[in-house]
């Protein structure tokens, strides 16, 4: 299996079947307001610019130059983010290793999962990505908003042990 970042060039050329392919195979999860952020994605939010950070990832995984899985997610820590994984090739990491490419790539990310996506929820848990909130998504359900920066943690150097005299 092999990941491939899209620059606005391949972005442009794989658009309507990405979009097909996260609908056919999003097991009807993906909110409308997702799609349509797919579809008016401004392909220049894909490239890191001089004085700009990136804006947007867009991460294809495939097997055999056949498309298994796919993510994308816009403004790493408001924006949208889905990830969709071919049903047959489910269970062998795919989704982890999108999303974790979209988390080095944005350096952060925010994603709501429904709180019936029991799959999706425990990837979020095993990537280190922490539940920080509850609400009602688009479709109605209960779901968790989960977060992820991936900046190092600053460690303080320890003290030397305190002696009495």
């Amino acid at each position: 299996m092999e990941l491939e970042l899209l620059t606005p060039e391949t972005w442009i050329s794989e658009q309507k079947r990405l979009i097909g392919f996260a609908i056919r195979y999003g097991d009807k999860r993906l909110a409308v307001s997702t799609i349509h952020v797919l579809r008016k994605l401004d392909p220049s939010l894909l490239k890191e610019g001089h004085n700009t950070p990136i804006g947007a990832v867009v991460v294809i995984a495939k097997h055999s130059s056949r498309i298994v899985g796919f993510g994308f997610a816009q403004d790493g820590d408001e924006g949208a983010c889905m990830f969709v994984v071919h049903p047959e090739a489910r269970n062998l990491g795919i989704g982890g290793k999108i999303l974790q490419t979209m988390i080095e790539r944005l350096g952060k990310l925010c994603c709501n999962v429904a709180a019936d996506n029991t799959a999706s929820m425990a990837l979020c848990f095993r990537l280190g990505m922490t539940a920080v909130s509850m609400h009602r998504g688009p479709t109605g359900k209960p779901t968790l908003r989960f977060e992820k920066d991936n900046k190092q943690v600053k460690v303080r150097p320890s003290l030397p042990d305190c002696v009495p005299q």
